[in-house]
């Protein structure tokens, strides 16, 4: 065997270039044919013209992969002052051509994740220098000055946590100062990925299979002494093993107050015999997120816990026997909130609504499109093809992902909604 001390430079170089010129890894590529991101194009566009946006600059992770696919970890949403965000997606209404703009250190993924054909690599970046604010700013402007499309109305995503504030600033400022006119195009890129298509729904699908198994593997492997940690490690392997990945926010295992402790992270508070717990979770495949939330009991529950637990189960019902498509939403509200205050609740005792679910990246998996059965005057109408969380809250929280198509209404979990019940 030859020593690596022998190995020339030379020789390093060319093995790196013959690496990085190798077939494509396809495990990366989303799953959606060019005929699908067709579609989102000629939509987004659509929306562009009747917002009056000329041309489009996102820079939200979850836009720029809904309309080209492509994928990163790292955003550097809060990272240090010498590395602002530098990845935009540039988009013309009228012609519909597209370019992205990013380091040249992300080519490669993004020859890998996205199917956009036109990457313009800011100058001189790599491995070995980062792009500043002001190089940022000026390779973007002088990109739209090159196209001719100095004119006119620019979009923006005023609203998306990319760019920081300091960095969107600046962006604005010097877009300003090239002639253009800015708008907020946040509502014009969430209006189109709000409805999802059956190529969509069908990963979501896949999503709430690997979410569904992590619960199985919680239900089958939860024994006293196990920390909640310990339970979330177990929940992850399960959603891994079935096919799932990570979600945008930490999944947590909770025990006691649902109200106190659902949003906190996962602990090491050790889960003792007697204790009642909410596995909280969601999953994703490709991005695309389910979620479900369940209540699991370690031996006999209280009855009162058993009591609210089947009042959030009997929800599901209203909802599915209830929701047609067309309907106003304050519709299906009001069967809701009838059917609760049959149960003999208090309105402070009990929620039920939810939130737009679909593609997402760190750090939120909340969508625009917000609902609650407290808003009767709600005359939006529910549409075919709207995804979204539906949370049936009675002190305890039963948690599932809710299709909207033609049928009605479904729910995408398999798992049963009573307490789980674990061998203390």
């Amino acid at each position: 065997m030859m020593s690596t001390d022998l190995i020339t430079s030379e020789r390093l170089r060319e093995y790196a270039e013959s690496e990085a010129a190798g077939p494509p890894d396809d495990s990366r590529r989303p799953p959606f044919g060019q005929d699908e991101f067709a579609r989102r194009l000629e939509r987004i566009r659509g929306q562009m013209e009747l917002d009056g946006i000329d041309v489009l600059v996102a820079t939200a992770p979850e836009t720029m992969c809904w309309l080209h696919g492509f994928s990163c970890r790292w955003q550097r949403i809060a990272s240090s002052t010498t590395l602002p965000p530098c990845s935009f997606t540039v988009l013309h209404a009228a012609s519909g051509r597209m370019f992205m703009i990013d380091t040249f250190f992300h080519e490669e993924l993004a020859r890998l994740t996205s199917c956009c054909d036109d990457f313009r690599g800011i100058p001189l970046t790599g491995l070995n220098h980062e792009p500043t604010l002001d190089e940022i700013t000026a390779f973007l402007v002088a990109q739209l000055r090159d196209e001719g499309w100095l004119d006119g109305t620019v979009g923006l995503e005023r609203w998306s946590c990319v760019p920081n504030p300091a960095c969107g600033g600046a962006i604005e400022a010097a877009l300003t100062t090239a002639g253009h006119r800015i708008a907020d195009a946040t509502l014009t890129t969430r209006a189109v990925r709000r409805l999802k298509s059956p190529a969509e729904i069908a990963v979501i699908e896949r999503a709430q299979q690997a979410c569904d198994a992590g619960l199985r593997e919680v239900q089958a492997q939860l024994a006293p002494g196990m920390t909640e940690l310990e339970a979330w490690e177990t929940y992850v392997r399960g959603v891994v093993a079935a096919g799932g990945e990570p979600a945008a926010i930490h999944e947590t295992v909770a025990v006691g107050r649902p109200e106190t402790f659902l949003h906190a992270f996962s602990s090491r508070r050790r889960i003792e015999a007697g204790d009642y717990l909410h596995v909280d979770t969601c999953a994703s495949v490709h991005h695309y997120h389910a979620r479900a939330t369940r209540v699991f009991s370690l031996g006999e529950p209280a009855p009162e816990l058993r009591r609210l637990v089947e009042i959030t189960a009997g929800a599901y019902d209203v909802v599915v026997e209830t929701a047609r498509i067309g309907m106003p939403l304050a519709e299906l509200h009001r069967a809701l909130l009838d059917y609760f205050r049959s149960q003999g609740l208090p309105d402070e005792l009990f929620f039920a609504g939810g939130y737009e679910l679909g593609l997402a990246f760190p750090p939120d998996w909340v969508g625009e499109f917000i609902w609650s059965i407290h808003d009767t005057d709600d005359e939006r109408p529910i549409d075919a093809g709207h995804v979204t969380v539906f949370e049936s809250v009675a002190y305890a929280a039963n948690v599932d992902t809710l299709v909207f198509d033609e049928s009605g209404a479904r729910f995408l979990s398999s798992v049963p909604r009573e307490i789980l019940l674990v061998s203390a």
